[in-house]
């Protein structure tokens, strides 16, 4: 199930950064309680949606979303790796994108480690494309179209959709 996070999933939060992000990463990251209370930081920053077995079960992914304006930024994705290639990133992705439209944004973004190529293929499949390099923290900035993506979808509607 995906529902919205809790309190209680930020430990599971900061293990799949731990375990799935931080591995392919080509800069430092901190340790232990460090990376708890960074990662806790930034997920007060934005909202969060989880992958679970249940309401009280801890997560097996999440997604991480900012808002600026009319502008979604993907801050961070990621999804055990014994959960993975079943459709979970692609579910979060599109439904972080529903939200965003129902919050008013138009365009998506998100930032890709240079050496991340699976994360670059993935977004790729779910329609993102590199706008620019970004050499000196080694990763790509990628953009998707929020309205021209749901195609026939009225924005207004997803705009007034319950979550």
């Amino acid at each position: 199930m995906i529902r919205w996070m809790q309190p209680g999933d930020v430990p599971g939060i900061v293990d799949l950064v731990r375990t799935e992000l931080v591995p392919l990463s080509t800069r430092s990251h901190p340790r232990d309680s460090r990376l708890y209370t960074d990662v806790r930081t930034r997920l007060r920053r934005g909202e969060t949606l989880v992958a679970s077995d249940g309401r009280k079960s801890g997560p097996f992914a999440f997604i991480h979303m900012e808002f600026r304006g009319s502008t979604m930024y993907i801050d961070m994705l990621a999804v055990h790796s014994g959960s993975q290639h079943r459709s979970w990133g692609t579910e979060l992705m599109n439904r972080a994108e529903k939200y965003g439209l129902s919050k008013g944004c138009i365009e998506s973004r998100l930032f890709v480690d240079d050496t991340n190529y699976r994360g670059m293929r993935f977004y790729e499949k779910l329609g993102y494309s590199v706008v620019r390099d970004i050499k000196e923290l080694k990763c790509y900035e990628m953009y998707k179209s929020l309205l021209s993506s749901y195609g026939d979808s009225n924005p207004w509607n997803l705009m007034n959709a319950q979550w």
